[in-house]
């Protein structure tokens, strides 16, 4: 029988359960009645709860009677190493380094009173000693996943009209899919997209508009349809989706089969199994995002200075580390280059002194010596 590696928040104790409840209450702006983590997006909140089930759910495997101690106290050194020790067996060092990273924030929200200092400290060098995986080859430079999903729109428009709705999904698909390689924005962005709030449709263009709640920098971002992709961009709201939303009306702008709206994970299933179909590339959302900057910085590396507003990041560091893995790939394409010239140039010379010996060997002279 498998371990129980998350605990589920009906089973949390209850004192856990009312630290909780307490750090994300809301307040009141002006009278600081709110918790300490009522500020938090959805988001953070739901990753910060994941991250203490999974916590809870090892305490209940391995240290039961940690779980009659109040929540904070149950956060010791002896308990952390012990968890590290337990993840590193389950998981990758990055995620470990994340585990604990939400743990951190647990802690500092349900005891913020305490010093937290050392657990900080240990996530630090977790996240030092973390590699994160190299994806570059699962990446498809944006010009191939563009028009790929372009062939899957035009390809869509000869099938016939079925109720498995094939037609209409291979059209979604193929604009999802088209518009993330010249917009690649994250995934939670893509899935907040609406018809009347985010889209705007002006003197023959389309306008895709992000507000701020809907980033995760805050910001409000943009996006002008290039004048190729506005007739598809048309037709989808136009045609395609009103056959999809059906008789349950929503503004979502990618509609589901079933009706709804594609959730920002069924929005990654979709692209992953499209572009792994296409490609044999294991390629998620987010790697639209390292292939926008990966393959501009190697393409044209003087506009490195676009990076952070293809990303929205606020930060160069990401541009630099992405012109860095740039320079790291044209150096070993140089390599690759010159070792192929030196067999080539080899190849060549075995083949002229070939051709030489035979040509003596028919006029009846001897081999050609060479220097041993």
């Amino acid at each position: 029988m498998s371990l129980l590696k998350h605990l589920p928040e009906s089973q949390w104790p209850d004192m856990d359960r009312q630290a909780f409840e307490a750090a994300f209450r809301p307040g009141d702006l002006f009278d600081e009645t709110g918790g300490a983590g009522a500020h938090l997006r959805e988001g953070s909140k739901k990753s910060i709860r994941m991250g203490y089930r999974r916590w809870l759910g090892f305490l209940h495997a391995a240290h039961s009677d940690d779980l009659l101690r109040p929540p904070a106290d149950r956060i010791s050194l002896e308990r952390v190493r012990d968890y590290v020790d337990r993840l590193s067996t389950e998981m990758r060092p990055s995620s470990v380094a994340l585990t604990i990273q939400s743990l951190c924030y647990a802690a500092r929200l349900i005891a913020g009173a305490r010093d937290w200092r050392w657990l900080f400290a240990i996530k630090a060098r977790l996240v030092a000693r973390a590699r994160p995986l190299d994806r570059f080859d699962r990446l498809t430079p944006p010009c191939q996943t563009l028009d790929f999903g372009i062939e899957l729109m035009d390809a869509a428009l000869v099938l016939p009209t079925t109720r498995r709705k094939t037609r209409e999904l291979q059209y979604r698909d193929g604009l999802i899919l088209a518009l993330l390689s010249l917009w690649p924005i994250r995934r939670r962005s893509l899935a907040a997209l609406t018809v009347s709030q985010h889209i705007e449709i002006e003197d023959g263009g389309v306008n895709f508009l992000l507000d701020p709640a809907d980033t995760k920098t805050d910001r409000f971002e943009s996006f002008r349809a290039p004048e190729p992709l506005v007739p598809y961009v048309k037709r989808y709201l136009n045609d395609i989706r009103p056959r999809l939303v059906g008789p349950r009306p929503h503004d979502g702008l990618w509609a589901s089969y079933r009706h709804g709206t594609l959730t920002d994970s069924r929005l990654y299933e979709i692209a992953r199994a499209r572009l792994l179909k296409k490609f044999g590339k294991d390629m998620c959302l987010h790697d639209f995002r390292r292939s926008a900057a990966t393959f501009l910085a190697i393409d044209a590396p003087e506009q490195i200075g676009l990076i952070p507003g293809v990303l929205q990041h606020a930060s160069p560091e990401v541009a630099e580390r992405h012109y860095n893995l740039a320079n790291a790939v044209k150096a070993s394409q140089r390599v690759a280059e010159h070792r192929a010239a030196i067999k080539k140039s080899l190849r060549l010379a075995t083949t002229k002194t070939t051709a030489a010996d035979a040509a003596a060997l028919a006029c009846g002279r001897p081999k050609q010596e060479t220097d041993g």
